[in-house]
């Protein structure tokens, strides 16, 4: 649906020319999985952590690599390679540590890092993964010896657990430490449900340490709201949806762009339109594209309410699609809730049903629901399309639940 203009996609362009090129050049990852553990990398003149992935985007090339050592030999210690997609490259030259990563989407990944041993070796992990066609990981870990200038092959790093009952490209993925030392090994394998694995670093190695139930919040988990202030605004509830923590949320990837430009006083692509009104608590954003298969648009919009307490807000955010004028139900599509607390000025999702008030519940032939929060006022409406037509629902924010107007 995103349009760019012909300045900015020179300008992304520019910067990804070298990694998106490497793309044709990129090892395939199966190939690496078969061939890491038996080639010793010679000819690396040092330690560094740029030299030592400089012989190994050598020996093994991808674009990942690739775009990490660019990213490297410019200075940066970020880069954004694609706005669109949030494909970012990460330098922690402070802490050893690399990778590329993006906003959820079905892309390859890496990341690599590097520990010092008691011994005056190094130990160099490279991680490269993908999660589709098929999902699979490669951890590839080398012995750096000073002395043979050279990275060898150190396949059983992570076997202190038994992996024997483990299937070729299951669902078990490694978090190499961008702070501290230790290796993560989330394991969806199981009959059990998912569990981490937990390797400490011993000073020579990760070590298997313990096994605990996996605890994720599927982006459920609190997002902590930052402001200037007394209280947090409808701008500060926008920015903390948009970029939860670390991870960005890719269902908003359209308002995410609108928002960057809003904040650089820029004007906004054509087709798309952004409203950001802080007196009434609002923020909505329309972007309208058309193509062979017809018109579309996209709606999303955000507000919140207060709360009779004085303790807590309620914040909505609503994402909808139109199709030549019709709703769609897409992957996306809906409306949320967020419980904001004053003390902790946290957010976490609260389910309509569990608000308090009126059930929500859709009519019997329902075939997709869109959705309108007001810029002014507390009442919002739901549409329920149903084969003769449309119905209207509007629930008004009373300040504990929603009622009836």
């Amino acid at each position: 649906m995103k349009k760019y203009a012909s300045i900015l996609l020179l300008l992304v362009m520019t910067l990804t020319a070298q990694a998106q090129g490497r793309k044709f050049e990129s090892t395939p990852l199966q190939v690496i999985d078969k061939g890491w553990s038996t080639k010793t990398i010679d000819n690396v003149i040092n330690g560094s952590l740029g030299i030592m992935l400089e012989r190994f985007d050598q020996t093994w090339p991808t674009w990942m690599v690739g775009a990490v050592r660019n990213t490297m030999e410019k200075g940066l210690d970020k880069e954004v390679l694609e706005d669109e997609t949030a494909l970012t490259v990460t330098v922690d030259a402070k802490n050893g540590y690399v990778s590329v990563s993006d906003g959820g989407t079905d892309g390859e990944y890496m990341s690599a890092c590097y520990w010092n041993r008691s011994n005056g070796h190094k130990l160099l992990a490279v991680l490269v993964g993908k999660p589709t066609d098929p999902c699979m990981e490669v951890l590839c870990t080398y012995d750096y010896d000073p002395q043979k200038k050279a990275l060898i092959p150190e396949p059983a790093i992570l076997k202190g657990y038994r992996w024997g009952d483990r299937g070729e490209y299951q669902q078990i993925f490694c978090h190499l430490p961008k702070t501290g030392k230790n290796v993560l090994v989330d394991d969806w394998s199981g009959n059990d449900g998912p569990v981490q694995h937990t390797f400490t670093w011993d000073g020579m190695k990760p070590v298997y340490a313990k096994t605990e139930p996996l605890e994720f919040d599927d982006g459920l988990g609190e997002i902590t709201v930052k402001f200037s202030g007394a209280q947090p605004n409808i701008k500060d509830f926008v920015a903390a949806l948009l970029l939860r923590g670390d991870e960005t949320d890719e269902s908003l990837n359209g308002l995410r762009e609108a928002w960057g430009f809003y904040k650089n006083g820029m004007k906004q692509m054509p087709g798309d339109d952004l409203i950001v009104d802080v007196q009434n608590g609002y923020v909505g954003y329309v972007s309208v594209d058309s193509d062979e298969n017809g018109d579309s648009r996209q709606v999303i919009e955000c507000c919140f309410w207060n709360y009779a307490d004085k303790k807590h807000k309620l914040v909505a955010i609503t994402n909808d699609l139109f199709l030549n004028g019709k709703p769609e139900a897409g992957q996306y599509t809906g409306i949320t809730f967020y419980k904001y607390d004053n003390a902790s000025r946290t957010m976490k999702v609260v389910y309509a049903d569990d608000i308090g008030g009126i059930t929500l519940e859709a009519p019997p032939g329902t075939m997709v629901t869109s959705h309108a929060l007001p810029r002014q006022g507390k009442t919002m409406t739901y549409t329920y399309y149903i084969p003769m037509g449309k119905i209207e629902k509007k629930l008004t924010w009373n300040g504990t639940h929603f009622v009836y107007p």
